[in-house]
């Protein structure tokens, strides 16, 4: 009885009246742990109305697989343990108010090598085992998923068996419930990410919208943000392919590439707005600032080169090299431009080719250019109507290119004067002549070649009808040439017989 008296009162004054610095001492002469009990509950009450409780040795927190025992509480609420299930490895961290529970439960390693810190991390958790949460609801609804890391608050939240799954960021991966291999950086990156797997979030907002698309990739604010079931994307850059949905195996590398894809796919855009406007388009291939910038539907395009078929629309199966090569093509197709600022005759007409801009002062290839010329190829062949006439017309010029700083003498003929003698011939939609978008004219001299052969064949149709008249003349002139003969001849003989007579 004595010694319950001393024991109450050094306690008294050790803890109760803390304006003394007493010491408790077991003096029982055992070697078990030194246990304080409250009489009321089960657990141990500090308090002091100022100042810190010190504690100047280790605290014991024992492993435990009782939910009773080695818990430390905030309150009524759990705040740190590190219960294990009876038959587990354990290991198990869990700091924050309810993190972890007590109705985990497996074997071996299920249930084990969890770290949850942060009020209701983990807090679902059953036999799912190496996973961290760091942050407030972090894994909360996790039960058996496993190697998965979440850092931020509500990162992960909605995810129940996923696996592998990393979340750095507040409420990144939040909508995940059993998507696995995913990885996402950034506030709200992969958020409403459910079923998707292996899919790659760098970037505040990124894949935002991502339900049940798989094996995309996007690194920078908002890429891919409002994808949802679109597989196989890669986008890198500020907002790159912001507002694709659907599509699929598209790859964009540069600020607002490929900005306005919605449901386009097989397209590769790389470089700032480059493909920006693309909505549905598909297997276009874009390299260069602004390159296909407005394209919006048109597909099988081809751009390499800042501003390459920046103004393409709807057009089709277009390849363009060069800066700005193709600029002025909105709607045609099949066409193709090599150099810087090529352009085709006209950007709303298909089947063109050009080589080289307007500043260019020398083409040249080591053989002749092969022309088809197969019937086949062509339909309603008629003898042309092109000749001698026409040709005679045409007025042969030299004259210096503006933008030859060697002044080279070059010949030819101005394409207006071709059109007037066209006209003049009754002949008003010619290949031979092509005006384009701006007006200039360009003259196809290869057309030339046929009335020249027409004109050719005309001349030596008239040389042999003056031929034939020659040799009918000199004919003539023969005959005439042997009665004269005749003439002269007997005019001899008469004179003979005049002199004999005389």
């Amino acid at each position: 009885m004595k010694l319950k008296i001393l024991f109450f009162l050094t306690f008294n004054l050790a803890i109760c009246n803390v304006q003394y610095s007493q010491d408790i001492i077991n003096i029982l002469g055992t070697n078990g742990l030194f246990k304080i009990k409250d009489a009321s509950n089960d657990f141990l009450t500090l308090s002091q109305s100022s100042g810190n409780l010190s504690l100047n040795r280790s605290f014991l927190l024992p492993n435990t697989t009782n939910s009773a025992i080695g818990i430390i509480y905030k309150g009524q609420e759990r705040f740190i343990h590190n219960y294990q299930a009876p038959g587990t490895h354990g290991i198990n961290t869990f700091i924050g108010i309810n993190s972890g529970n007590f109705t985990m439960y497996g074997s071996t390693i299920q249930a084990s090598y969890n770290t949850g810190i942060g009020v209701n991390s983990l807090v679902s958790l059953t036999t799912g085992y190496s996973n961290v949460a760091v942050g407030v609801n972090s894994l909360y609804s996790n039960t058996i998923g496993k190697d998965n890391t979440a850092v931020g608050n509500s990162t992960l939240f909605l995810t129940t068996t996923g696996y592998r799954n990393s979340a750095y960021g507040s409420s990144s991966l939040y909508n995940n419930t059993t998507g696995s291999f995913n990885t996402a950086h950034g506030y709200q990156s992969l958020f409403s990410n459910t079923i998707g797997w292996t899919n790659s979030a760098f970037g505040n907002g990124s894949l935002f919208a991502n339900t049940t698309g798989s094996y995309n990739s996007a690194f920078g604010s908002s890429s891919l943000a409002n994808n949802t079931t679109g597989e196989f994307n890669s986008a890198f850059g500020v907002s790159s392919l912001v507002n694709n949905t659907t599509g699929v195996f598209n790859s964009s590398f540069g600020p607002n590439s490929l900005r306005y894809n919605t449901t386009g796919s097989y397209n590769s855009a790389f470089g700032m707005q480059s493909l920006e406007f693309n909505s549905t388009g598909y297997n276009n291939s874009a390299f260069g600032l602004y390159s296909l910038h407005h394209n919006n539907t048109g597909a099988y395009n081809s751009a390499f080169g800042e501003g390459a078929l920046t103004n393409n629309t709807t057009g089709m199966r277009n390849s363009a090299f060069g800066r700005n090569a193709l600029f002025s093509n909105t709607t045609g197709s099949n066409n193709s431009a090599i150099g810087y600022d090529a352009q085709v005759p006209s950007g709303t007409s298909d089947n063109q080719v050009r080589i080289g801009n307007t500043l260019v002062t020398y083409a040249g290839v080591q053989v002749p250019w092969t022309i088809t010329s197969d019937r086949r190829w062509k339909s309603d062949i008629q003898n042309s109507g092109l000749g001698l006439g026409f040709i005679a017309k045409l007025r042969p010029v030299s004259y210096f290119r503006n933008n030859d700083e060697g002044k080279k003498t070059e010949y030819g003929f101005i394409a207006q004067e071709v059109e007037e003698m066209l006209k003049e011939a009754g002949i008003e939609n010619s290949g031979m002549l092509t005006v384009t978008d701006e007006g200039m004219y360009e003259l196809r001299y290869n057309d030339l070649l046929a009335p020249m052969v027409k004109a050719i064949q005309e001349l030596k149709a008239e040389n042999d009808e003056l031929k034939e008249k020659l040799a009918k003349f000199e004919e003539m002139q023969n005959k005439l040439v042997n009665e004269i003969e005749i003439l002269k001849s007997k005019n001899n003989e008469i004179r003979e017989v005049k002199l004999t007579r005389k």
